[in-house]
């Protein structure tokens, strides 16, 4: 049902006129009368602008939009969101297009309802994109996912350098032979922490020798191990593309009577709380997810306050990422 500004009026208390007048921007000053009647219009579900009431200390209403997946990584994300958003005075609200069938459509239709969104969908590629754009127009946007084409302002960590990271680190551990989990290779990051690895042992005169493509999910770790294990590969020094993959594959490496560190080593990646419960504790890649939400969120409230309807510059920052250091990397038996 379509909200009228006689709605809220009614609702408010206060005029048609005066109601029309906020509504429209038009009111000026702090007044008690323009808060009650912004939030009344939101309450009820009524699109307001807060362009032009920046000084105000209305909550801002930012959807999160994820291709959620079964691992630990999201709820670590939604919760270090979550938590900067109520520091902060901004409503979240978590929405998954996983399984969309015309993701370009029910993206439009979040906007309808929101301030801004944050859009974490590795899978979309350069085309996906333009389509998003061409329908929400200047609709305040980011991606915390890696955006090949650089098509809209993006905040997301350093895959490759994780990838170099993990590299360097199995390099010095004294690693002659490399194997690698890589996460989907349809997307993005997962390409990137792939090609950070393989570069870096390039220019060592290294090659990676062994190399399976997960998922992400500990299953998957699993199958890397049974892939391996019957194939002779003596001292071999693993980068995982995630902790999920390189917790499966520890799992499975163990039961079967393997040695972590000593007939494997294995960096994984993300730093998920999980890394450091399992023995061995994991050696990883930490991502810091309250930076990530921290900066995202402040660029999409700069976005949403500003009075400009330009184009946005597709500008990509990178975040840092560091390598934690614990047991399963080293190259002796524990």
């Amino acid at each position: 049902m379509r909200i009228k500004l006689e709605d809220i009026a009614k609702k408010s208390g206060y005029s048609i006129a005066t109601v029309s007048r906020v509504l429209s921007g038009k009111a000026k000053g702090r007044s008690q009368s323009v808060m009650e009647i912004l939030l009344t219009a939101r309450d009820l579900g009524y699109k307001t602008s807060l362009v032009n009431y920046v000084n105000l200390d209305v909550p801002i209403d930012i959807a999160l939009i994820t291709q959620h997946d079964a691992e630990e990584f999201y709820s670590c994300l939604y919760e270090s969101f979550d938590r900067i958003s109520s520091k902060k005075n901004i409503h979240l609200s978590v929405h998954s297009i996983k399984y969309s069938k015309n993701l370009t459509q029910q993206i439009h239709l979040i906007s309808k309802y929101h301030d801004g969104i944050i859009l974490m969908a590795p899978t979309l590629d350069k085309e996906h994109y333009e389509k998003i754009i061409h329908k929400i127009k200047t609709f305040p946007l980011i991606s915390i996912a890696p955006v090949d084409g650089n098509v809209v302002p993006t905040i997301t960590f350093d895959s490759y350098e994780g990838g170099r990271l993990a590299a360097e680190r199995l390099v010095k551990s004294g690693y002659n032979n490399f194997g690698i989990i890589t996460g989907p290779l349809k997307k993005l990051e997962a390409n990137l922490r792939r090609n950070g690895f393989q570069d870096f042992l390039r220019r060592q005169n290294h090659v990676i020798h062994w190399e399976f493509q997960g998922d992400y999910s500990f299953n998957s770790g699993e199958l890397a191990f049974e892939n391996i294990k019957n194939k002779e590969k003596e001292k071999l020094g693993i980068f995982s593309s995630n902790d999920q993959m390189a917790l499966g594959f520890l799992h499975s490496a163990l039961e079967s009577g393997a040695e972590i560190p000593g007939d494997f080593g294995i960096i994984g990646y993300d730093n998920m709380p999980y890394s450091k419960v399992f023995y061995p504790k994991l050696s990883t890649i930490d991502t810091n997810l309250d930076l990530l939400a921290n900066n995202t969120l402040d660029y999409i409230v700069q976005r949403i306050k500003k009075t400009t309807e330009k184009a946005i510059n597709p500008t990509t920052t990178l975040l840092p990422v560091d390598l934690i250091e614990r047991r399963t990397h080293t190259y002796e038996k524990l």
